[in-house]
């Protein structure tokens, strides 16, 4: 198990939320092509002149120029397509103003954000990565109905785990007050955290912790909260009070919150761990 403490949640946020939004750019691939089988081959390029279109050792020629008459073509073909669904669009839409409608739930959303993370707590966090445990699987099949049973073999689960300062185990208006604020920090620090690893290519939703639900999957009956047994084998404690059931932290007891995150992202991954950095640059293993 990976696992990485800080000091401040809402710092932690804005490094992952700012990290969730950088740009990778991917390397152009290089395509080379051969003469083929219809073409007679060299014998010694060191005996005779060079062929000008296949220059390279074996007959081989970059791509350029087949490939680009190809995809002229295609290009041709995609943009009138792309005119005729312009055309339709602009008549159906010809009385809307479509940019003025993106600025507005732009705004909405950062103001949202903006409310989100002014109310969020600053509290010290922890952020473990482990492989998902046997229990922890059989849960899944129910929780996300829809992933392919592949994906499910290997699969990486975060606790986002923050030190509360009223006890989670003795109910009190200021105790659920503040269990609504960290339920905010956790969705927004979750949201951005799946960010990151969809944009690396990899599959990721969380566990709403007022539901019990994924987050931005479909909808399922199955829930899963803190108190399931599954968490028993991912270094935390279930404390039974007989009217119910307490997460105790290793460090923190029961005055902890944790928020659960799952994705197909192997935990030895340079993702994983870039995510993990950015709670205090550090990782413990």
């Amino acid at each position: 198990m990976l696992s990485a403490k800080g000091p401040q949640m809402r710092a932690f946020t804005q490094r992952i939320g700012a990290f969730s939004t950088q740009v990778q750019i991917d390397p152009t691939p290089i395509v080379f092509v051969g003469k083929g089988t219809t073409l007679p081959a060299r014998q010694n390029s060191l005996l005779g002149p060079n062929d000008s279109q296949y220059p390279f050792q074996g007959d081989v020629s970059f791509a350029h120029k087949p490939l680009s008459l190809r995809q002229q073509k295609e290009n041709s073909k995609i943009e009138r397509v792309m005119d005729d669904t312009e055309h339709s669009l602009i008549n159906l839409l010809s009385n809307t103003n479509i940019e003025v409608d993106r600025t507005h739930l732009a705004q909405l959303k950062e103001e949202a954000m903006e409310e989100i993370q002014a109310n969020a707590a600053d509290v010290e966090i922890e952020l473990s990565a482990i492989e998902a445990p046997k229990l922890l699987k059989k849960e899944m099949k129910y929780l996300f109905p829809q992933m392919e049973t592949q994906k499910m073999s290997n699969v990486t689960v975060f606790n986002l785990t923050q030190k509360s300062e009223f006890d989670m185990k003795a109910w009190s208006e200021s105790m659920e007050e503040e269990r609504e604020k960290l339920t905010a920090s956790f969705i927004m620090s979750a949201n951005a955290i799946c960010s990151t690893l969809h944009r690396f290519g990899y599959w990721a939703d969380f566990i709403d912790p007022s539901s019990g639900r994924p987050y931005m999957g479909d909808y399922t009956n199955h829930t899963l909260f803190e108190t399931n047994d599954a968490y028993k084998q991912m270094g935390f404690k279930i404390e039974d009070l007989g009217c119910c059931k307490v997460l105790q932290h290793a460090c923190w007891g029961s005055h902890a919150f944790v928020g659960t995150i799952f994705t197909d992202a192997p935990v030895d991954g340079s993702a994983v761990r870039d995510i993990l950095k950015k709670v205090t640059q550090e990782i413990d293993e």
